[in-house]
Order: C-alpha cells, then sequence, then structure tokens
C-alpha cells in the first residue's frame, strides 16, 4: 500500500506528474505491469513497472511482470539470428510474434494506460458517491487523529494515499476498502 504523508514521498513513491497519473503509475505497479519498448532506432528495452508516460517514438507494450524479461532476451535472440536489419515495425511484429508463440499476452502501452486510467476515474467516482453519502465522516475523523500526530499532513495527501489503497484492492483483485 502507499504509505506517504508528504507530497515529496508521493512524487518519491509514483513518480511526478498529475495527482491522475499518479494514481495510474500506482496502479500499473500494483497490478504487476511491466513494460517493452522499442526505440525508433529499434533497440528494445523493458522496465519491471509500467509509466503512463514513456518517450515519444517508441513502441510500447505491456505485459505481466517478469515475462518483459523473457520478451525482451527473445527479442534479443531474433535479433541475433536476423543480423539485425529490421526497422522499428519489424521489430515490433517480431516482438507480437515471440509473445504469441510463447503464450506471453501482451497489450499495447494506451490501451493498458486507459484501463489504468479507468480504474482511477472508478476511484473517484466511488470517493464522490461516499461523499455524496455521507460516508466519508469516518474517513475525515480518521484524517483528524492523524493531523493531531502530524500537523504538515495536508488532506489531498491524505486521501490521495486513500484512493492508492483503493487502486491496490482493483488491480489484485480484492473488495476496494471503502
Amino acid at each position: 500500500m502507499l504509505d506517504v504523508t508528504s507530497r515529496k514521498q508521493l512524487r518519491n513513491a509514483v513518480g511526478t506528474g498529475t495527482r491522475t497519473e499518479q494514481l495510474a503509475d500506482y496502479f500499473l505497479r500494483a497490478a504487476g505491469i511491466a513494460a517493452v519498448w522499442i526505440d525508433p532506432d529499434s533497440h528494445v528495452g523493458s522496465a519491471d513497472v509500467a509509466r503512463v508516460d514513456h518517450e515519444l517514438g517508441q513502441i510500447v507494450y505491456c505485459c505481466g511482470r517478469g515475462q518483459h524479461y523473457v520478451l525482451a532476451y527473445r527479442l534479443w535472440i531474433w535479433r541475433q539470428e536476423t543480423n539485425f536489419t529490421a526497422d522499428q515495425a519489424a521489430t515490433a511484429a517480431a516482438l507480437e510474434q515471440l509473445a504469441a508463440q510463447g503464450g506471453v499476452g501482451i497489450t499495447p502501452h494506451t490501451l493498458a494506460i486507459s484501463r489504468a486510467m479507468e480504474a482511477v476515474a472508478t476511484v473517484n467516482r466511488a470517493i464522490e458517491a461516499m461523499t455524496a453519502g455521507g460516508q466519508m465522516r469516518g474517513f475525515n475523523a480518521a484524517f483528524k487523529v492523524a493531523r493531531k500526530v502530524d500537523a504538515k499532513l495536508r488532506y489531498q495527501d491524505y486521501l490521495h494515499a486513500r484512493k492508492a489503497a483503493m487502486l491496490e484492492a482493483i488491480a489484485t483483485g480484492k473488495e476496494m476498502p471503502r
């Protein structure tokens, strides 16, 4: 769970960007989504955690954490066997083919990000419904207690951590805390 008490800790935990992008990044981390990308020069890279932002011009695929190593390695072998004369599109097509052959599910980055953003929107709607229904009283009381312990604690940071916990529940298939 995201355990931060300041904006600086939040940026260190999930990176920069808007709060929505930070929450989407956190969802991708909690869901165990990794990334494999191909840059315009057909260089291949991978990351343990997919991020909302990637460099322009990259073709990015998302997959389960751990599978990105397998895909990058298989692609490296493919590049050695073909003497690597392929362009970015051909390398991406080879990656898709290698993933299918190996039974590794890959998703285009844009689709994975839209799913993460939808999860954030779901959490935001749940918070709005809880506010409208008066269910935030307990949360607000807990914030006041926490605020007595740390006077620097901001409500938005406390709420953001709550949203992150809700996103983690969605990502792991558990019931979303209220």
